[in-house]
């Protein structure tokens, strides 16, 4: 691994490990009572850190400040959309597009920023280099650039190296779900086409061409239209 851009990367160091904010973990699980992936259910989960700590040279979970937990309940089929945050309903809508995004203000003046998308774009072009299926922005700030615990108070050459793998980890820990999120997209697209298909198979009659006529599926007659013949 290399270090060529050690000074950058100490800087970056040094803002992570002063970070005002920081992550414990994150997850995205697929809730729906009969088709799983209809109903989305993501977690994420953070804190804001202990300022007086840092100042006092504490590190790591030492510098563990007031911490939340925001969760995004969406029925993809329904439209239904609910916020919560540390377990109460922050907003409820029931909206058909394909997009949440909601913002609103806490205690410190502070923003939360909720930003999800009902799939993420089906080929690889159409994909920002920063695009998250799921994300959330504290202040302006994305969950997934934020520090680790551990991270916090931590700073110089060593740190910016740990951070560097780390990051580079985290990088291809998330293109990994990505790809996972982009299969499970597919995968339930073709099974609605094929449960629509069904529902029509099921539902209703077809006529087919036997050489001499169009015969009605399902009755085991012919009905009276007949193919046109050209000269």
């Amino acid at each position: 691994m290399s270090y060529a851009s050690a000074p950058n990367s100490a800087r970056s160091g040094v803002l992570r490990a002063q970070s005002p904010v920081y992550v414990i973990d994150f997850s995205s699980q697929a809730a729906g009572k009969r088709v799983a992936t209809s109903k989305r259910r993501v977690r994420w989960r953070w804190g804001y850190t202990n300022q007086d700590a840092l100042k006092h040279g504490q590190t790591g979970n030492n510098c563990r400040g007031e911490e939340h937990d925001i969760t995004l309940v969406w029925s993809v089929t329904s439209g239904k959309r609910q916020i919560l945050m540390d377990g109460q309903e922050v907003h409820f809508i029931a909206s058909r597009t394909n997009i949440v995004d909601y913002s609103w203000s806490t205690k410190g003046n502070h923003v939360i920023q909720v930003l999800a998308h009902a799939s993420p774009p089906m080929s690889s072009g159409q994909i920002q280099p920063n695009f998250r299926q799921y994300d959330l922005f504290i202040d302006g700030q994305s969950f997934f650039t934020m520090p680790k615990v551990y991270e916090l108070g931590f700073t110089g050459q060593q740190s910016a190296q740990e951070t560097n793998y780390s990051m580079n980890r985290k990088k291809d820990q998330d293109e990994a779900e990505l790809q996972r999120a982009i299969q499970d997209s597919i995968a339930e697209s073709r099974r609605h086409l094929v449960e629509k298909r069904n529902q029509v198979n099921g539902n209703s009659s077809y006529r087919s061409y036997d050489g001499g006529g169009y015969s009605q599926g399902g009755y085991g007659k012919r009905d009276s239209y007949y193919a046109p013949s050209y000269i």
